[in-house]
C-alpha cells in the first residue's frame, strides 16, 4: 500500500508540475502579445499625435503673424480688415477615438492614459474654439468684407465693441495651439522613449 501511495504521490506530482509549466507558458504568451499589442497601439498613437503637433504648430505660428500683422498695421493708424476664419479645420483622430471604442487603454500604463487623455482633451477644446471663431465670423464678418471702415469706431480709430472678440479670440486660439503642441511634443518624447511607457503624473 506504501508503494501505491508513493507512486500516486509521484504522478500527482507530474501532472501537478505539467499543468503548472503549461499554464506558465500560457501565461507568458498572453503577457508576450498583450506587450506586442500595446507597443503596436503606442505606435499609432505616436504618429497620430505626431501629425496633430505638425498642424498645431503651424496654427500656432499662422495666428501669431495675423495678429502681428494686425497689431503693426493698426499701430501706423490704418484700419486692417479682418480675416474670416470660415474655413472648417478638424484633424482627424481615429486612432484616439479606436483605441476609446476597443477599450485598448487597458494596455496602457494609467500615467500615460492620464497624459493622453489630457492632450486629446485640450486638442477639442481647441476645436470648439475654432468654432465658434468660425460662426462669429460667418454671422458678422463676411457682411461686412469689403467695407473694413465698418468695423472701427471713427472717433477713436478702434475696433467696434461688437469686433472686438475678435483680436482676443485670435489670442485665445494662439495660446491653445501653442498648449497643444507643447503637451504633444512632450509625449512624442516620452511615447517614443524605449522601454518606457509609464510617464510620470505631473
Amino acid at each position: 500500500m506504501g508503494r501505491y501511495a508513493l507512486k500516486l504521490a509521484f504522478e500527482l506530482a507530474v501532472v501537478f508540475v505539467g499543468v503548472y509549466a503549461a499554464f506558465a507558458v500560457e501565461s507568458f504568451q498572453r503577457e508576450r502579445e498583450a506587450e506586442v499589442r500595446r507597443q503596436q497601439l503606442q505606435g499609432a498613437l505616436l504618429r497620430e499625435i505626431e501629425g496633430i503637433t505638425q498642424n498645431t504648430r503651424r496654427a500656432a505660428l499662422g495666428t501669431a503673424r495675423l495678429l502681428a500683422a494686425y497689431d503693426s498695421a493698426w499701430a501706423v493708424g490704418g484700419k486692417p480688415p479682418l480675416q474670416p476664419m470660415i474655413e472648417p479645420i478638424r484633424f482627424q483622430t481615429h486612432m484616439w477615438e479606436a483605441t476609446l471604442a476597443s477599450g485598448a487603454l487597458d494596455l496602457l500604463e494609467v500615467p500615460t492614459v492620464y497624459r493622453l487623455s489630457e492632450f486629446y482633451n485640450e486638442l477639442n477644446a481647441g476645436f470648439e474654439q475654432l468654432a465658434q471663431l468660425r460662426q462669429l465670423s460667418e454671422s458678422m464678418l463676411l457682411p461686412q468684407m469689403g467695407n473694413p471702415e465698418a468695423l472701427y469706431d471713427p472717433a477713436t480709430g478702434r475696433l467696434r465693441p461688437q469686433y472686438r472678440w475678435y483680436v482676443g479670440g485670435l489670442e485665445n486660439l494662439r495660446a491653445k495651439a501653442e498648449q497643444i503642441t507643447v503637451l504633444g511634443d512632450s509625449l512624442l518624447a516620452d511615447l517614443d522613449a524605449p522601454g518606457d511607457d509609464a510617464l510620470d503624473l505631473p
